[in-house]
C-alpha cells in the first residue's frame, strides 16, 4: 500500500534523529531498556503526522525529522506507562519493558523518555508547550480510565482525546510550526490531528474486540478484563448487554453479541473523521494534504 510505503519513509526520518539519543545513558541497564522502549516501534503514524503537516504549510520533512522524533518519544513514553499500569507483559509480539526488567526501571524508563523528548523539543522552545499540553493530557486521560469516568459517548470522546488525540493534535500543531505555519493554518492542523487521533483510539478499541492476538500482538479483549472505557463495550453496557455475558465469550461470539456497538463505535470514528476533513479543508490543497487526507482514511480502517 502507497501509505504503508509513506509511513516507512517518514519513521526513517525520526529513527535516524532516536538513534543519536541513545549514548551516554547510565546506568547500562537503563541505557538497554530506553533503546529498547525506542525500538520497540509500530507504524510511527504520529512521525508522519509531523511531516506532513510540516509540508502543508510549505515547510519540508527533513526540517520537522526532529520534532517527529520528539512525539515518537512522548508516544513510547505513553506505551511503557501504559503497560506497567495495565501489566501487559506483550506489546507488539513482544516482552514489555516491565516484564524485562521491573516497574522501578520500566518507570525510571518512562522519565527517560520524555526527557529525551524534551531535550530534542528544544531546538525549537515553541514546542515545549505543544509537548507540555500532551503530556497533561495524557495523564489525564490515564486517570481518567481508572476512576471509570467514561460512562457515555460524550465522556468517552473526552477521555479518547486526552488519552490520544492530544498527541495526534500535539503531532500536527509542531509540524506546522517547524514548517513556518501561521496561526491559523496551525490551529486547522491541530484541530485535525486531534480527530484523526480520536478516531485512532475507536479503530482500537473495535480491533480489541475483532481481532486475534496474533494480529495486534498483545492481548486481545483488554479493555473488557481490565475494565477499561471502550466505546464498544460502553455502548453495549448501555443497550442491555451484561458484562458478564461479553466477557464470557471467545472473540467471535463477542463480535456477533456486540455487532451494534461495533457498527455504533465505526460510525463515531467516521464522525471525527469527517470533523478532521472540516479542518483540514482549511489547508491550502497540495500534495502534503492528499496524503494527510489518505492518512486519516487509513486510520480507520486499519486491521492493527
Amino acid at each position: 500500500m502507497e501509505i504503508e510505503q509513506l509511513l516507512a519513509e517518514r519513521a526513517d526520518l525520526a529513527d535516524a534523529e532516536l538513534q543519536a539519543l541513545l549514548g551516554g545513558i547510565k546506568p547500562p541497564e537503563l541505557a538497554m531498556a530506553v533503546a529498547y522502549a525506542i525500538a520497540s516501534k509500530g507504524k510511527r503514524i504520529r512521525s508522519a503526522l509531523v511531516t506532513l503537516s510540516s509540508e502543508a504549510v510549505g515547510g519540508t520533512a527533513y526540517d520537522a525529522s526532529f520534532a517527529a522524533a520528539s512525539i515518537e518519544l512522548i508516544h513510547s513514553s505513553s506505551l511503557v506507562l501504559d503497560d506497567v499500569i495495565d501489566k501487559s507483559e506483550k506489546r507488539r509480539g513482544s516482552d514489555t519493558v516491565h516484564k524485562k526488567w521491573g516497574t522501578d526501571m520500566a518507570l525510571l524508563t518512562v522519565q527517560v523518555l520524555a526527557a529525551l523528548s524534551l531535550k530534542l523539543a528544544s531546538r525549537d522552545p515553541r514546542l515545549i508547550r505543544a509537548i507540555a499540553d500532551s503530556l497533561l493530557y495524557m495523564g489525564e486521560g490515564e486517570a481518567m480510565e481508572l476512576v471509570d469516568y467514561a460512562r457515555d459517548k460524550n465522556t468517552y470522546i473526552d477521555l479518547a482525546f486526552r488519552k490520544t488525540g492530544s498527541l495526534f493534535g500535539s503531532a500536527a500543531e509542531v509540524g506546522s510550526l517547524v514548517g513556518g505555519g501561521d496561526e491559523k493554518q496551525t490551529e486547522s492542523l491541530l484541530k485535525f490531528g486531534s480527530h484523526i487521533g480520536i478516531a485512532f483510539q475507536i479503530r482500537d478499541d473495535i480491533l480489541d474486540c475483532i481481532s486475534s492476538e496474533n494480529d495486534l500482538g498483545k492481548p486481545v479483549k483488554k479493555d473488557l478484563f481490565m475494565g477499561r472505557p471502550s466505546i464498544v463495550v460502553i455502548d453495549a453496557l448501555n443497550s442491555g448487554i451484561s458484562l458478564d455475558d461479553m466477557m464470557k465469550c471467545n472473540n467471535g461470539q463477542l463480535m456477533h453479541l456486540v455487532s451494534d456497538s461495533i457498527d455504533y463505535a465505526e460510525e463515531t470514528a467516521r464522525e471525527e473523521l469527517r470533523n478532521a476533513m472540516a479542518h483540514i479543508e482549511k489547508i491550502d490543497d497540495s500534495p502534503a494534504r492528499e496524503k494527510l487526507i489518505t492518512l486519516g482514511e487509513y486510520i480507520i480502517s486499519r486491521s492493527k
